[in-house]
């Protein structure tokens, strides 16, 4: 039942939580979903940090806020582009981590509309796809996401379950990402689910097509 009512309401998200509605948000107030305090998104956190594979140096992070994820990012040494809708947000963010130099890029722009720069080893997508949009525009993201993947990239998916499931499941078709590792995790607070792809060859999808 829930997944059906998500698939009927998922379409019409993007015409009332758009980018108005977020830059009107972190206007309102800062860190407004409370990231850097709410033991749920620290848990969250760890597991998303857990769940990077080894190898991975340039992450692409869609949908990055005000750094607070980034920054973990960045302790690690991995190189970051950050992306977000808000304008204000990422204001805020360039103070956060103005201490890491070179090491961070960040853009404010909208991923469904604006061309991404760069190639990178992963491309973190974490509670924001559920607000881009329905299956068309998600498909059309996928395939952004895949052009934006060097070779056998990967893609980090963490959205709230079971919902989420049916926007990783999408990721998948057409034999676009392979999954390597995917998660539930039950919370209290809200259950989520953490998925782990990595790129197919193009022939191969070109074949499928």
């Amino acid at each position: 039942m829930e997944n059906h009512f998500w698939r009927m309401f998922n379409p019409i998200i993007p015409h009332i939580l758009g980018p108005r509605h977020f830059e009107k948000l972190y206007r309102k107030r800062k860190d407004p979903w409370n990231y850097q305090a709410n033991p749920f998104e620290t848990e969250k956190y760890e597991r998303t940090l857990a769940a990077l594979p080894h190898g991975v140096k340039q992450i692409l992070e869609v949908g990055a806020s005000e750094g607070v994820f980034t920054e973990m990012l960045l302790k690690r040494g991995l190189q970051v582009t950050g992306v977000d809708v808000s304008l204000t947000a990422i204001e805020r963010a360039k103070k956060r981590l103005a201490g890491y130099g070179d090491q961070i890029a960040l853009l404010a722009a909208d991923i469904t509309k604006d061309e991404v720069v760069g190639t990178y080893d992963l491309v973190l997508a974490a509670e924001v796809l559920y607000y881009l949009g329905g299956r068309d525009r998600l498909i059309k993201l996928r395939d952004k996401f895949r052009e934006a993947l060097r070779d056998e990239g990967y893609l980090l998916l963490v959205h709230f379950y079971p919902n989420g499931k049916l926007i990783h499941d999408l990721f998948q078709e057409e034999d676009a990402f392979r999954v390597v590792s995917e998660h539930v995790y039950p919370h209290p607070e809200r259950d989520y689910l953490i998925t782990l792809l990595r790129k197919l060859p193009s022939s191969r999808v070109s074949d499928q097509r």
